[in-house]
């Protein structure tokens, strides 16, 4: 089964945000494979508090909307922080509105007449987020292809980061990330490979890797 990543979005429950949630969560999933949920998610077969603590530690990266300062909202934040959690601070009051004690906190200020401008700055939050672990990945990925170059007398170029990722969270998505070694190095050479259209290259390639 494939490991997808998961956001939890902590937000007040209110009838305005409840269509930006729903849209929210179909933009993170189809752009970024990210699984997201909210409080009222899963069918409540234990104590609210319990439940809701659960999908914070089990979140990936937490986004909090703290529009109109809802005690609830602030408490789930300080569980999220506490537990050391990731955390994408979004709201639509005006940043000098927020508390004294998180204002060094970076937010993003969203208004659902400008979608776009949220959305640009949603994905480079997202990015920052897991740029460690993707940065990881296509070092890895590199020094794979450099191998294969040098063991097939190929000269493949590799794709630039940004295409390598989303290359990894498209396959993410339907498949996971492979753990075992060898799996994850057939899973990672296709995607590194600059340009994935010549034929003789990628039997190449794959001659290679069935030889490991």
């Amino acid at each position: 089964m494939p490991v997808t990543r998961s956001c939890f979005v902590i937000m007040p429950f209110r009838p305005d945000l409840n269509y930006f949630y729903l849209y929210l969560q179909r933009y993170l999933r189809d752009k970024h494979g990210l699984h997201c949920e909210r409080g009222d998610h899963r069918i409540l077969t234990i104590p609210l508090l319990e439940k809701i603590q659960q999908q914070i530690l089990d979140a990936d990266v937490i986004i909090g909307d703290i529009s109109g300062r809802n005690a609830n909202v602030f408490y789930e934040l300080g569980l999220a922080h506490s537990y050391g959690k990731k955390v994408i601070v979004i709201t639509q009051d005006p940043i000098t509105d927020a508390p004294t004690d998180i204002r060094h906190l970076e937010f993003i200020r969203y208004d659902l007449g400008q979608h776009i401008d949220f959305l640009n700055k949603i994905d480079n939050a997202i990015h920052h987020v897991f740029v460690d672990r993707y940065s990881a990945l296509y070092l890895l990925a590199k020094e794979t292809l450099t191998k294969c170059n040098t063991d097939m007398g190929l000269t493949c170029g590799s794709a630039a980061s940004e295409e390598f990722q989303s290359r990894i969270v498209l396959a993410e998505r339907t498949q996971g990330i492979p753990t075992d070694p060898v799996t994850l190095t057939g899973f990672l050479l296709p995607k590194i490979i600059e340009d994935t259209t010549d034929i003789n290259v990628i039997q190449r390639v794959t001659e290679w890797l069935t030889r490991r």
